[in-house]
């Protein structure tokens, strides 16, 4: 009896330091602590994939290989990692890689993913023979819907490469029975270059010989065009009448309609119109107003008010429209999200007007077309370098304007190599000594014997940066090099032009460019609207004019094949402003640096066709 007693109290006297510890066997169901560590490390290599970080992600899918070198996903980390390489534009590397991941024999599926690589990197280095070759017999297997579709629209790339327009419209057909599970963008932009490397033979004998296939409307929409555009137009409306016929209801049909009424492309315009914000919306309006005049185009203007569940509701309402091909807008940063939000949800490209971060990344249907704080920085940032400054500090306003600038220039400085010092003041406050005091602090000496130029950038309005301009005297910031943002562009010379002498700052747009076509904008405008137009007028004067260019160029372009038309436009003599978008879907404007010299803004350096920076 007391020994089962003893031995109760001892078990009693254990339970305390059993509750936290792990159990022996995981519960039925649990994966072990091994597993879920290697199912976590790929998850992160995926994610980072995913967020289009390229090089992180390919240094994690190396860590979860060096931990897990047989694991469940080491084959689908070396199909990634191969990939990556070319993606990062090492071709060479990339085909290296997936031959390498063949030579393990992997199941059929990962090999077969591996091939078509290897064909894709052929393509990319030029070698199209190749590149065919291995992708024809890649043909002939067992393919899944997704590998089939991409195989075929690549042996459809490489045809157009070729020259031959009839062998890439039979691979763009093939493709187009897997369709659902490939990627509509790339199908809609092969067939729109496709159709604009036909000659009008080839397009007839295409029209002759695949009368019932869905892709052939197309091709007679094209024709319909082709005649139109060269003056017969009884031989546009035969074209358009074997359309309808054919394919009745279709949305080629609707756009031969259109086409030969010489009706327009139906944009929505969301702008706060009325409000607080409607001085800012109107400038913009009048913009894209003046772009919009003669151009193929109808304009559309909601008022997005600062509502954000409006700006949403609007999106909605414009999607549900089969006229409408995409919407511009809005401004401001507290709609732009629920506004993209909700034209990602209903597939209806949009152009943002917004500076907001990470927009983009809503989705593939949502473009980007204003000048960013990321751009900015980037912009003084390269510059500064290019003028031998490593050392910066930063003095800004703790508001939302002065943070997000702040950690874009600590972000883009610590990238280029730098080192910078910052510190932080009230917003409209007019004693700055404390902060200057505090920074003074946190900069570090230079290296002995070294060169030590200093950058000082300060994100407020001209009059702020004036006043803290002026009270450098004395301190370890006399001397050094001012940066601002595109704030100054507005009243610099009456906030204090000497204490602002050889400040340099960013801008989109510079009326004192002597450029032929910024003169002209600037002309109509004045001589439209009585007055100089601002940044904010020509950017609606931009964005109107790129659309305005798709819809002339592409006048049945069909929302699905708008992102991809948007990623292919380069910039023109005649838009200065405007050098394409990036990979995120994010307008590169060609942006100006300017200064203040003798109490006027002045370029910094002149454009010519690369980035003002």
């Amino acid at each position: 009896m007391v020994r089962k007693l003893v031995l109760l109290l001892l078990v009693l006297a254990l339970l305390p330091a059993c509750a936290g510890a792990p159990p022996l066997f995981p519960p039925s169901g649990q994966p072990p602590k091994v597993q879920q560590t290697e199912t976590g490390l790929f998850q992160e290599a995926e994610t980072s994939y995913r967020r289009q970080a390229y090089r992180r992600s390919y240094q994690q899918y190396g860590e979860y290989l060096q931990h897990y070198p047989q694991g469940d996903r080491a084959m689908d980390a070396r199909l990634r990692q191969a990939e990556i390489l070319g993606l990062l534009g090492d071709w060479q590397g990339s085909l290296q890689s997936y031959q390498r991941l063949l030579a393990r024999q992997p199941q059929p599926e990962v090999a077969r993913q591996a091939r078509y690589g290897i064909g894709r990197t052929y393509f990319k280095l030029g070698e199209y023979q190749q590149a065919s070759q291995v992708l024809d017999s890649l043909t002939a297997e067992d393919l899944s819907r997704s590998l089939w579709f991409s195989t075929q629209s690549l042996l459809a790339e490489i045809a157009l490469k070729q020259g031959r327009v009839p062998q890439a419209f039979n691979r763009l057909r093939l493709a187009g029975q897997d369709l659902a599970s490939g990627d509509p963008e790339w199908y809609e932009d092969l067939k729109t270059r496709l159709l604009e490397q036909a000659t009008v033979p080839e397009l007839e004998q295409l029209a002759a010989l695949y009368r019932d296939n869905p892709l052939s409307a197309a091709v007679l929409l094209r024709l319909a065009k082709a005649a139109q555009d060269s003056g017969q137009g009884e031989a546009a409306r035969k074209w358009a009448a074997t359309l309808k016929e054919r394919f009745p209801g279709s949305p080629e049909a609707v756009a031969a309609d259109r086409l030969l009424a010489g009706s327009k492309v139906v944009l929505g315009c969301l702008l706060p119109l009325t409000g607080q914000l409607s001085n800012i919306g109107f400038r913009v309006q009048r913009g894209m107003e003046l772009a919009a005049k003669q151009a193929p185009v109808e304009l559309v203007f909601k008022d997005t008010h600062t509502d954000a569940e409006t700006a949403a509701g609007i999106v909605r309402d414009l999607a549900q429209d089969e006229n409408v091909l995409a919407v511009l807008g809005p401004l401001s940063s507290s709609v732009a999200q629920s506004a993209a939000t909700a034209a990602q949800a209903a597939g209806l490209p949009l152009v943002a007007l917004s500076q907001k971060d990470g927009l983009t990344q809503t989705g593939a249907w949502i473009f980007q077309a204003f000048l960013t704080p990321r751009q900015q920085v980037r912009a003084l940032v390269r510059q500064a370098m290019v003028m031998g400054i490593k050392r910066y500090a930063m003095l800004y306003p703790e508001s939302s304007y002065g943070r997000t600038f702040s950690q874009n220039f600590q972000d883009e400085v610590k990238a280029q190599g730098g080192e910078v010092a910052a510190a932080s003041y009230s917003p409209g406050s007019q004693e700055f000594g404390p902060a200057l005091t505090s920074l003074a602090v946190e900069i570090k000496p230079p290296a002995e014997g070294t060169p030590a130029p200093l950058a000082l950038f300060i994100p407020d309005d001209a009059a702020a940066v004036a006043a803290i301009a002026g009270s450098l005297a004395g301190t370890p910031l006399a001397g050094a090099q001012l940066l601002g943002t595109n704030l100054l562009n507005a009243n610099a010379p009456e906030a204090g032009a000497a204490a602002l002498q050889g400040v340099i700052f960013p801008d989109a747009f510079f009326a004192g460019d002597p450029n032929p076509a910024v003169q002209k904008f600037i002309a109509a405008y004045r001589q439209q609207y009585g007055e100089a137009p601002d940044y904010l007028a020509t950017q609606g004067y931009v964005v109107m004019s790129i659309m305005a260019r798709v819809a002339k160029s592409h006048p049945a372009l069909s929302r699905a094949a708008l992102p991809q038309t948007l990623l292919s436009l380069k910039g023109s003599s005649n838009l200065p402003w405007f050098q394409g978008f990036n990979a995120q879907r994010q307008e590169e404007p060609a942006l100006y640096l300017l200064t203040i010299s003798n109490g006027t803004i002045q370029m910094v350096s002149s454009p010519a066709g690369e980035p003002r920076q």
